[in-house]
């Protein structure tokens, strides 16, 4: 009986392992959507990409205290990320309520704070558009503090890595590339690198995933993607410097989907 007892606790630990991390499946389709599924967006047109992210959950906004708010606690996460020098940005909020624009600062740190409270996920994402077609996707997530929280990272570098092309050889090079790294330490080997994260209690990682899989040299234009992803579970002094700077910590991550340069 003992032993049973034994097999069904490493059962019931292993499904928990497996279910990904504890936010809702709804935080999760959406995180999908503008990150591992974006790839299929680049290059569409601004009304393909709005009814995709409105489909996800995603509302278009102009301003307001929330934006502001999730920017600030962004900063920390975003300092190695560079945005488009051209085109149109549109900007995109998941988990938002109707009146979001009416907020007034404070009113919108409460209400980040009680999104996060309650185990669920707020995402900003910066959309850029050059002639109206898709050129980059920049999401950003601010995530509850919880155990397993950096299985939602994992999870979404996961379904990219899967996207890189095997040998992809264009004009006699090696176009597929993947790297990772974990505060100092780097990476080429994806699935040491995401069981390392997947395991971390407080962790900073980063990684870049690179695919050219069609070239012309005649024009230089260029097929595939590029995409750059950040992520920050912050250790306790870190949280407690948050909670002083902006009223509540929390995990957060930057994920960037694009063309493999800029082809225009």
């Amino acid at each position: 009986m003992k032993k049973l007892l034994v097999l069904a606790m490493v059962a019931f630990a292993f499904l928990a392992c497996n279910e990904g991390a504890s936010v809702p499946s709804k935080d999760k389709k959406a995180a999908k959507a503008v990150t591992s599924q974006a790839f299929d967006l680049i290059g569409s047109d601004a009304a393909t990409v709005d009814k995709a992210l409105a489909d996800a959950g995603f509302t278009k906004v102009e301003g307001g205290a929330l934006v502001y708010v999730a920017e600030r606690k962004l900063v920390h996460v975003r300092k190695n990320v560079k945005a488009q020098d051209e085109g149109v940005e549109v900007t995109y909020l998941y988990n938002v309520p109707e009146d979001y624009s009416d907020m007034s600062e404070k009113e919108a740190t409460n209400y980040a704070k009680g999104v996060l409270d309650k185990g669920e996920c707020i995402m900003m994402v910066m959309a850029y558009f050059y002639e109206d077609k898709l050129i980059s996707f920049m999401t950003n997530v601010i995530a509850p503090l919880k155990d397993n929280i950096n299985l939602l990272f994992t999870e979404v570098s996961d379904a990219e890595y899967k996207k890189l092309p095997e040998g992809s050889v264009v004009e006699g090079m090696n176009t597929t590339q993947w790297e990772g790294g974990i505060d100092n330490e780097r990476y080429t080997d994806h699935a040491k690198f995401v069981s390392k994260v997947a395991k971390a209690q407080t962790v900073s990682a980063s990684e870049q995933g690179y695919a050219i899989t069609k070239m012309d040299v005649a024009t230089e234009k260029i097929e595939g993607f590029l995409y750059n992803n950040y992520w920050v579970n912050p250790d306790e002094e870190a949280q407690e410097e948050q909670v002083e700077e902006s009223g509540f910590a929390a995990a957060a991550g930057v994920f960037t989907v694009s063309y493999p340069y800029q082809y225009y």
